[in-house]
């Protein structure tokens, strides 16, 4: 007898705009999900380290960090949607809707937004909108993506053929804010602070890999059931690549510390340049773009990240010139970005890991 391959991701034959998809994956979050999270992707925003400031911010216990919530909804998605892309093109508008505790379960749900072919006709793109719900069959984190796939069949189930969407309420729902519950807290409770302004471009030291059992526990327990993360006999050691989602994660990890205090933030879209591998290290330079006063005890900072793969960021970039045109708030193409670094700043050519524009909530 043959053995039959199962085939998981999206099915390009049988997909179509509004088609909602279901994790099989469901998780109870606990303390040991928290503290392996922080012990790889550390912080210094109180909000996700200490009980006492998060109480005297309203919450019932410490909330589980944002970055967690982000790649639930993005590892979870895997198995029905992503395995089958060929590339992960980026991400927009990914945001925390409601707190999330410890003993809180979750579980994702994906929905087509929009399918076409490239200009050439050789692959497709693919918008998606991904939400993570909680037990209450509530939204607690939210995010779009674009994802890079096989061209599209020629033909494809009719609208007759076609099943009805599911859990489309949970789309429709408006998307509330972290930003109406923090608005109430009265005042903010005294924490070490880095004031930043406007056209200040910050040098974080900190630079650090993701480890080889790192990588490969962080996928298992994510989820993340693409082989190209963690299958060493099909790829190869030196085959295996860092997801996403953690990439994005060890460079705002390690921009954290001259940021904080962080209460919530916004992704206003982010994308991946160079691909990075297990035991690559990972720094970060930010940008202030913008510092807005949005009450007496909140302000909003714009801010340009990019991750750098392998370089030391206190040694090789402390006389050097960033360009400015890598750090405007809008995206560039990665082949933008790298005829930037060969013409005006070598030392950056072929290491600039990913971009990303964030919106960030601080206490004034």
């Amino acid at each position: 007898m043959q053995g039959e391959l199962p085939r998981y991701g999206l099915d390009l034959a049988t997909a179509y705009p509004g088609q909602t998809l279901e994790s099989p994956h469901e998780v109870t979050v606990d303390e040991a999900w928290r503290l392996q999270w922080q012990s790889v992707f550390p912080t210094s925003s109180r909000l996700t380290t200490s009980s006492e400031y998060a109480a005297l911010c309203g919450f019932d216990s410490i909330p589980v960090p944002q970055a967690m919530l982000l790649n639930m909804t993005l590892c979870f998605s895997v198995e029905p949607f992503s395995q089958s892309c060929r590339l992960h093109l980026g991400l927009e508008n990914a945001r925390q809707e409601r707190p999330v505790h410890c003993g809180d379960t979750l579980r994702s749900l994906t929905r087509v937004d929009g399918m076409a072919l490239t200009s050439r006709g050789d692959a497709s793109v693919i918008d998606s909108t991904h939400i993570l719900i909680n037990q209450r069959n509530e939204r607690v984190f939210s995010l779009r993506k674009k994802s890079y796939y096989d061209p599209l069949p020629e033909s494809q189930g009719t609208i007759s053929e076609q099943e009805p969407c599911r859990h489309s309420s949970l789309f429709d729902d408006p998307a509330p804010s972290l930003i109406d519950h923090l608005s109430r807290v009265p005042v903010f409770p005294a924490a070490p602070a880095n004031p930043v302004k406007p056209g200040t471009l910050i040098l974080h030291p900190m630079v650090r890999p993701l480890g080889w059992s790192e990588n490969l526990a962080l996928s298992t327990i994510y989820r993340n059931t693409h082989p190209v993360h963690w299958d060493s006999n099909r790829y190869g050691r030196e085959g295996i690549v860092v997801c996403g989602g953690f990439v994005q994660s060890l460079v705002f990890s390690a921009a954290d510390r001259e940021l904080r205090q962080i209460l919530d933030e916004t992704l206003i879209h982010s994308s991946h340049v160079n691909t990075v591998c297990p035991e690559d290290g990972l720094g970060a330079i930010s940008a202030i773009l913008e510092v807005e006063e949005i009450s007496d005890q909140l302000e909003r900072v714009t801010i340009k990240t990019l991750g750098l793969k392998n370089v030391d960021v206190s040694a090789e970039l402390t006389e050097v010139d960033i360009p400015d045109s890598l750090l405007t708030a809008n995206p560039l193409k990665p082949s933008e970005i790298e005829a930037i670094c060969q013409e005006q700043c070598p030392v950056l050519a072929g290491r600039i890991a990913m971009q990303a524009t964030r919106s960030l909530l601080r206490p004034r």
